[in-house]
């Protein structure tokens, strides 16, 4: 029955904003000089993961509904119109699942947090008459806002290919022992890998966050480095320059610029590595003594098939 209800409602609505549209045309009808129907909002409770807002529609409302954008400044700069938002006709990051019956005192809407800190909200209500009212905004600004699952900083310990694994590509004999990367965030969605890369190489990749399929996906970007863009394809610096021999830093794919993606888990809202979802990273050897540099082998190589194991977390 509620489901009939919900849909009679909505059809109700729409008549009487057609009978509505059709009387605005006509100087004589009943609805001018009359107060428009509003919806009153009011946040209730916010954090940083989440806030509730409370809808109170006026009393001469029959139905009403919100639309809410996410935004990452105060703009309104489409803000959509008020037939749009009671017929549903909008989409936006939260919206009303149904038309509201507006004969309720009020109605509370959890909204859960995205990676966005201004969040747009824009309501509209009509009147039992077809009267249609303004469409009254109002933005609410969460500092720091994020989906309620964080990620736990953590130690993990990496098993790459071993030069078994290689086979004539490896640089040299006895490569592929395990190794241990820090993976801290240094900012909402945004983190480090850093350690020792295949025991040797030390550099600190950003990774991002996506809260929507849980990876955390790293391009070759260098923490502290970021105007630079990626590493991936090019020369990083020596291994010894006295014959001379370079290292680089691939990612995955044929071109080595595609980037590393770690699957997550998520346990009582707090993610950790998995495994591997795609891509790889890979530092091969050059040699320069020629006056050019030339490739030398692989030193390390680390992908899907290879295994990665949470050690412990940082805590501090």
């Amino acid at each position: 029955m509620k489901t009939r209800y919900i849909l009679a409602a909505l059809t109700l609505g729409s008549a009487l904003l057609a009978a509505s549209c059709e009387k605005d045309q006509n100087p004589n009808t009943a609805n001018r000089g009359k107060e428009k129907p509003t919806v009153a909002v009011e946040v209730t409770d916010d954090s940083d993961v989440e806030f509730t807002l409370k809808l109170t529609p006026s009393s001469d409302a029959l139905s009403y509904a919100y639309v809410i954008y996410t935004a990452d400044s105060y703009d309104y700069a489409n803000i959509p119109s008020a037939y749009d938002i009671v017929t549903k006709s909008v989409s936006g990051t939260f919206q009303s699942e149904a038309i509201i019956k507006g004969d309720e005192s009020s109605t509370d809407v959890n909204v859960k947090c995205v990676l966005k800190e201004y969040y747009q909200i824009c309501t509209a209500a009509i009147s039992k008459d077809g009267l249609l009212g303004e469409v009254d905004t109002m933005t609410v600004y969460i500092p720091g806002a994020h989906p309620d699952i964080s990620f736990v900083n953590a130690v993990y310990t990496l098993e790459p290919y071993t030069s078994e694994d290689l086979g004539e590509d490896a640089f040299a004999d006895g490569l592929g022992d395990p190794f241990d990367i820090q993976f801290i965030e240094v900012e909402p969605a945004v983190y480090v890998a850093t350690g020792p890369w295949f025991g040797a190489f030390n550099i600190p990749l950003v990774g991002t966050y996506n809260y929507s399929n849980n990876t955390l996906t790293f391009d070759g970007t260098v923490y502290g480095d970021e105007a630079s863009g990626t590493y991936f394809g090019g020369l990083v610096g020596y291994v010894d320059r006295t014959v001379p021999l370079a290292w680089a830093l691939f990612g995955g794919g044929n071109s080595g610029a595609e980037p590393l993606v770690f699957q997550c888990s998520v346990t009582d809202k707090k993610a950790t590595i998995s495994g591997v979802k795609s891509g790889a990273i890979e530092v091969d050897i050059y040699n320069g003594s020629s006056g050019s540099w030339s490739w030398y082998g692989v030193y390390g190589y680390f992908d899907e098939d290879c295994t990665i194991t949470f050690k412990e977390e940082i805590t501090e």
